[in-house]
Parts: C-alpha cells; sequence; structure tokens
C-alpha cells in the first residue's frame, strides 16, 4: 500500500476514534474536571494521529550516465568515464543552462517539461552539438494533502543526433525520485 493511502486511512482511523470516544461520553454527566481530563486525552490523542511533515520538492529527472566504448578479445562493452562537456541546456525546459562549474562529468541530470509530453537539450564538445529529444508518459502521484501532487514519468522514445555521441542506451525507463541511471550517453 503506498505510504500517502495508509497515512490517509490512519488520520481517518483517529477521527472515528476520536468520534466514538465523544459520542461514548456525551451523555454521561462529567464534573468539570472529567471534560478537563477528556479535553487533554482527546487534543493529544488527536494531536498523535496528524503527521508533522515537511515538504521538499520532489527532484524527479532523466539521470544519465557517461560512457565510452570499449573493444576487448572481439567483446565491445561499455566503460563509465567523465568527459568535459562544454555546453548543455534545455530546449523545452525552464532551466536554459544545465552544466555547473565542473570540468569533468561522470552524469546529468535532465529535468522534464512538466507541460508537455517531450523534452529536448543540447550538449555540446567544443564546437560539435547534439540535440537530444526525450518522449514520455507523465504519471500524476498524491504526496499528500500538504504537500500536494508530483509526477514521476516513463521514458517511451528518444531521438538524438550523433555529432559527439555514439549511442544512447536505455536502462530503465521508469523516471521517478528513486531512479539511478536511466540510460547511457555513449561517446
Amino acid at each position: 500500500m503506498p505510504a500517502s493511502k495508509n497515512i490517509n486511512s490512519k488520520f481517518v482511523y483517529c477521527l472515528l476514534i476520536l468520534f466514538a470516544t465523544f459520542v461514548e461520553h456525551k451523555n454521561i454527566n462529567l464534573k468539570k474536571f472529567n471534560w478537563i481530563i477528556l479535553f487533554f486525552v482527546l487534543a493529544g490523542l488527536f494531536s498523535s494521529c496528524l503527521k508533522n511533515e515537511v515538504c521538499t520538492p520532489a527532484v524527479i529527472e532523466l539521470k544519465a550516465g557517461i560512457y565510452t566504448f570499449s573493444e576487448s578479445t572481439g567483446i565491445i562493452d561499455t566503460i563509465a568515464t567523465a568527459i568535459e562537456i562544454d555546453t548543455l541546456y534545455g530546449i523545452t525546459v525552464k532551466d536554459d543552462y544545465l552544466l555547473g562549474n565542473t570540468p569533468q562529468t561522470e552524469e546529468i541530470s535532465f529535468p522534464l517539461n512538466d507541460m508537455g509530453l517531450e523534452s529536448s537539450f543540447v550538449l555540446g564538445i567544443g564546437e560539435e552539438k547534439d540535440t537530444l529529444r526525450f518522449f514520455y508518459e507523465k504519471h500524476l502521484q498524491f504526496s499528500s494533502i500538504k504537500c500536494g501532487v508530483f509526477y514521476t514519468y516513463t521514458l517511451t522514445d528518444f531521438d538524438y543526433t550523433t555529432h559527439i555521441l555514439k549511442d544512447i542506451i536505455l536502462n530503465n525507463p521508469e523516471i521517478d525520485a528513486f531512479s539511478t541511471e536511466n540510460i547511457q550517453l555513449v561517446f
């Protein structure tokens, strides 16, 4: 059962217990002191039912590892590497420039466009540049009443030019907060 549904069912359960306690004691003539005790007990029960959560924005991005081809005894394999990328910016996303000040990078995170089903990026080394387009399905997820909703994605297709890129290999099409490496960019 998802955590958000479990929290909601616990909250409803606590409210039902509070209501049953109130109804049970409503017809009994209690002294003023007993009402005060009952109030604090109910307040304690009610506050323990609520989750004091801090909403942090979910960072859900397409994660790409940097690789190169290696051939050994006739077997071609991909080897993780670090390269110096000069240019990386989004065409259809709100972040114009996605590259930090790192001279060598081993992985790249691509933020996906929440408003559409496609995101495009430009990646460059020196004068050579490639355009990458990612196509995906969006899945609306409920976090909580306080934190709201967020999207997860399923990568359905991708397209790219091959000026510096040799290949893109799909590892995991499910893009969520827990995914590690979705694609391999092979140079």
